[in-house]
């Protein structure tokens, strides 16, 4: 049942994310939100001047992008990728830094709920950005942390560290000693000379030898009277490299 405030998700001819019990005027003539209290997920609404949309409840994929920015963020294709190598499964302990605006940690927290995310944030700035984005998601299985991780990690034994720094390998020690034997060091690099400093400090310990990815994406769509005329739509390419390596034994 939908109730005031709640997220919902119009999709028509383009879709909107808004709240139910809001007045929103669109290209399409008004959408009042209040006749959708109340009522259930898939209900269809029509706009003032008669336009329909189906309304239904928002993914936090769906959400995750209207959140509020600061430093770059880590495109949800990579977080996913993330998932897609390490086989990170709900009730795993991770430790990710920088948080940033928080969309990596909020997206892993989502998924491997009721595990845990803690995350370190340097910058009080940006700590106060996530920490608003993360109340926002609704997740409470996120602890952020205002603190300087090449100081030291607190948490032991974890599944993953995930490190979106501009000098990973000051961590990558404290990362090591954090992991659990069999646990993931995921660093995330803008550059390929963040990826070789790192590689240096790696080999240091007992890791596997790294993988390193890089992820394109591209959209199609289907134009022309039958849609039989398709072509690529968007392009997202180099968005950063991700690199991943295994704890083998202290």
């Amino acid at each position: 049942m939908i109730k005031k405030n709640d997220r919902v998700l119009l999709i028509g001819e383009k879709n909107y994310l808004l709240r139910a019990g809001d007045m929103f005027d669109s290209q399409y003539g008004r959408i009042d939100l209040k006749k959708v209290i109340g009522k259930k997920y898939g209900i269809k609404i029509k706009t003032s001047s008669g336009k329909e949309f189906v309304v239904i409840e928002p993914t936090l994929t769906d959400t995750i992008y209207k959140f509020k920015r600061g430093p770059q963020v880590v495109a949800t294709k990579d977080s996913a990728a993330i998932l897609s190598v390490t086989g990170c499964s709900p009730g795993w302990t991770v430790v990710d830094a920088g948080t940033g605006s928080g969309f990596l940690s909020i997206f892993l927290a989502n998924y491997l709920k009721p595990g845990k995310i803690y995350t370190y944030e340097i910058r009080k700035d940006f700590h106060e950005i996530a920490r608003k984005n993360i109340k926002q998601s609704g997740l409470k299985n996120i602890v952020i942390k205002n603190k300087d991780i090449s100081k030291g990690i607190n948490e032991k034994n974890v599944d993953m560290v995930t490190l979106d720094l501009e000098e990973p390998e000051k961590v990558v020690k404290h990362a090591f000693n954090s992991l659990k034997t069999g646990g993931w060091l995921v660093i995330y690099s803008m550059h390929i000379e963040q990826i070789q400093r790192a590689y240096k400090e790696i080999k240091k310990y007992n890791f596997t030898e790294p993988k390193i990815l890089e992820n394109m994406q591209v959209e199609w769509q289907m134009q022309g009277k039958n849609r039989t005329f398709t072509r690529p739509k968007t392009h997202l390419g180099h968005t950063g490299f991700l690199t991943f390596v295994r704890k083998l034994g202290s």
